[in-house]
């Protein structure tokens, strides 16, 4: 073998990784959920915050929620929390997801449908009290940042409309810019980890009914979430010997599992000589003490 063969570096086919779908890419079984089991007695759960995503979907033409959105691609954040166990696959989860809300004149301050918007802010502010902030106030940068960048209302507080990739953009750059805190916004590392990169241990309120107009209605179709508006705080850092400061109000929210009644017709005939009634009976968890466990009850919502 001549010298010049000997030296010749013989070249190398680079192979392309193809993206296929497979077990691979595959979870297996769906995650668990959170159930009463996972409960404490004062009605929260112990958990972790383990992923802040920012991701889009598109909305459909076929969708009549967001008519304005309606063929956009829009931005989504979701902030997944799970129970404390070392498996992974033992876990339970719970997600909370945000995605821009439109500019109309009902999404304005002072507009009946306000709420959509200030329920997001109220949300990703609370997650950056607890986890971010810890008791101080934005600085100048940072509530720019997490500010949407268009005015939809004039000084009079009337709606002037603006186009809808403005609006879109605008909830872009505030998401993307809360999932940068979230994740790299302790010298580049998620701030829901300590400082030996473990997860956070946190308090949660999860509600399966809020009581609305003196019934009992679902959040998710009855499963353990978090409620759409903020109230008091859902989140707390656990601090082993310290009563959370978050609660479950027992007037108004519940983990209990209720089999509630929809409402009866007007002109349905009385059962037992008894005037027919419109939905459930609402249950009055007041008759719980404070120190009771109320995680493991059952209750049916029966319209007597």
């Amino acid at each position: 073998m001549s010298k010049e063969t000997v030296n010749q570096e013989t070249p190398i086919e680079e192979v392309k990784k193809v993206s296929r779908r497979g077990l691979g890419s595959a979870r297996g079984t769906a995650r668990l959920k959170f159930g009463n089991d996972q409960a404490k007695p004062n009605g929260l759960f112990l958990s972790h915050l383990e992923e802040v995503k920012y991701s889009t979907i598109t909305i459909g033409e076929d969708k009549t929620g967001m008519p304005s959105f309606n063929g956009f691609e829009i931005p989504k954040l979701t902030l997944t929390f799970a129970s404390n166990e070392e498996d992974p696959n033992k876990r339970h989860y719970v997600s909370k997801t945000f995605t821009a809300v439109e500019s109309n004149v009902n999404t304005i301050p002072g507009g009946k449908e306000e709420w959509k918007v200030n329920s997001v802010f109220d949300w990703l502010k609370h997650v950056l009290n607890v986890y971010y902030l810890k008791g101080r106030e934005l600085t100048d940068e940072e509530a720019a940042a997490l500010s949407l960048t268009f005015e939809d209302f004039d000084e009079q507080g009337e709606y002037v409309s603006v186009d809808t990739e403005i609006v879109i953009n605008a909830w872009k750059v505030l998401f993307e810019n809360f999932e940068n805190i979230m994740n790299r916004g302790k010298d580049g590392k998620p701030v829901y980890h300590d400082k030996n990169n473990k997860f956070i241990p946190v308090w949660l309120k999860l509600l399966r009914y809020v009581k609305s107009r003196k019934s009992w209605t679902p959040i998710n179709n009855g499963d353990l979430s978090f409620p759409q508006f903020v109230g008091e705080g859902c989140i707390e850092i656990y601090q082993q010997n310290v009563i959370p400061s978050i609660k479950i109000d027992l007037v108004k929210e519940t983990i209990l599992i209720m089999n509630v009644e929809k409402p009866k017709t007007p002109n349905m005939p009385a059962v037992g000589g008894m005037a027919p009634m419109m939905g459930g009976v609402a249950i009055d968890q007041t008759m719980n003490p404070m120190g009771a466990d109320i995680s493991s009850q059952t209750i049916d919502d029966m319209p007597f």
